[in-house]
């Protein structure tokens, strides 16, 4: 039996607001004195789907709520639902806009209304982003017509930014040199994976430095950066590569099996990488493979606040084995790792379930990776054009290195 509260009154001109209070409710005493239960979610849960004035649809009721408490959670887990992930893969034929971006979400509380921002954190050469004039910096604020800022995850911006190669998306951007938002239409291409890895010969005061631009960690890039050091000390000759320069500048991350195979080009024993679960428990641990390592050449690491994932892994991995300086700004701070389930009607459920340590137990997530050398880093369209400023302190950075073990 439902009995009748305070009418509380309020006239707005357009109606007035009867409350009620249903049998079930507590004491505001009681209610201050506790965190909401699990059966009391599910009474107000039932509640809403039986009692709210119109039909209720369930499932989408349901679905808007997990993806709000999912989200709400770290900006890596989320959740599709069936029609969303149905669409997403639909749209995903092989097109893309040749740049990494990130979207920004108020402090991670499912509360803050506080909306998302999106930015452009790479672009690759020749890409159909670089074409269009994009560059890192830039600020995307809506995508066919989809405003970000109400965005809740990084998936749902893949999906609006995927398509057929040839298909056009419209963006309206703002620039970081300029603040009035423009219209562009960006036309989705095949990207072409060489544009991966970058490498070539850095000449300085009679020494030959091997540069190898890293843009993100996918399939083969290990190998590739492997085959750019061999072409490289060929290409040195006699006398050599004095030292190795690896660039994770504007580098999102990726496959961490690519990070750790390009960590064992340089370590031969150890532990390269280890991954948490909940409670500490130790899930999984990459060793190092002994032989064929090159542990005697100098080596250092140049990253930016863009640099996530993956690649702060290899960053921490070689400074940790006291094998590389870290040069440039503090890294990103991304180091979890997701595990993806099927839902039995379709829906996908991303969610977070370890952190990634680095061999001395640091733990990369929400701290990143801070730097030997703190350098600040200007912001460039492109990955190759190394600034003066770092380039000075890479050098300084290899002169300083540890001794190799050849020279030990």
């Amino acid at each position: 039996m439902l009995r009748s509260s305070t009418l509380l009154g309020l006239v707005a001109g357009v109606g007035l607001t009867l409350a009620f209070q249903s049998g079930w409710s507590i004491s505001q005493a009681e209610a201050g004195r506790a965190d909401l239960t699990r059966g009391q979610f599910d009474t107000a849960l039932d509640t809403v789907l039986d009692r709210y004035v119109d039909p209720v649809d369930r499932g989408r009721i349901l679905a808007v709520a997990l993806k709000h408490l999912v989200s709400g959670l770290d900006e890596h887990s989320h959740f599709l639902t069936a029609d969303e992930r149905r669409t997403i893969k639909k749209r995903g034929q092989g097109g893309s806009a040749g740049m990494t971006v990130h979207l920004h979400r108020s402090d991670n509380d499912a509360e803050s209304r506080k909306p998302a921002w999106l930015e452009v954190t790479t672009v690759f050469p020749d890409s159909p982003a670089a074409k269009i004039g994009l560059a890192p910096g830039d600020q995307i604020l809506s995508i066919n017509g989809h405003d970000v800022a109400f965005l809740l995850s990084q998936a749902e911006v893949h999906g609006l930014l995927a398509g057929r190669p040839g298909e056009t998306v419209q963006l309206s951007v703002q620039r970081r040199v300029d603040p009035s938002p423009q219209a562009l239409a960006l036309t989705l291409a095949r990207t072409d994976a060489k544009f991966l890895v970058e490498s070539h010969l850095l000449e300085r005061g009679g020494s030959k430095h091997a540069h190898i631009v890293i843009r993100a960690f996918r399939s083969g890039v290990g190998e590739q950066v492997k085959r750019s050091l061999v072409d490289l000390r060929r290409a040195a000759g006699s006398a050599g590569l004095s030292g190795i320069i690896l660039d994770l500048r504007g580098n999102p991350g990726g496959d961490v099996k690519e990070a750790v195979a390009i960590a064992d080009l340089f370590i031969s024993e150890g532990v390269l990488v280890r991954t948490r679960g909940r409670g500490g428990q130790i899930l999984r641990e990459e060793t190092a493979h002994v032989g064929g390592s090159d542990e005697s050449t100098r080596l250092v690491v140049i990253q930016d606040r863009h640099s996530a994932s993956a690649s702060e892994l290899l960053a921490s991995t070689l400074q940790d084995h006291g094998r590389a300086s870290v040069i440039g700004e503090r890294s990103y701070g991304k180091g979890t790792v997701q595990d993806v389930i099927g839902m039995p009607d379709g829906s996908l459920l991303t969610l977070t379930i370890a952190r990634y340590f680095s061999p001395n137990d640091r733990v990369i997530d929400g701290n990143g990776v801070d730097p030997d050398i703190h350098v600040a880093l200007p912001i460039t369209g492109s990955a190759r054009d190394l600034p003066e400023i770092a380039v000075q302190a890479a050098l300084r950075g290899l002169a300083s290195a540890a001794p190799s073990v050849a020279e030990r």
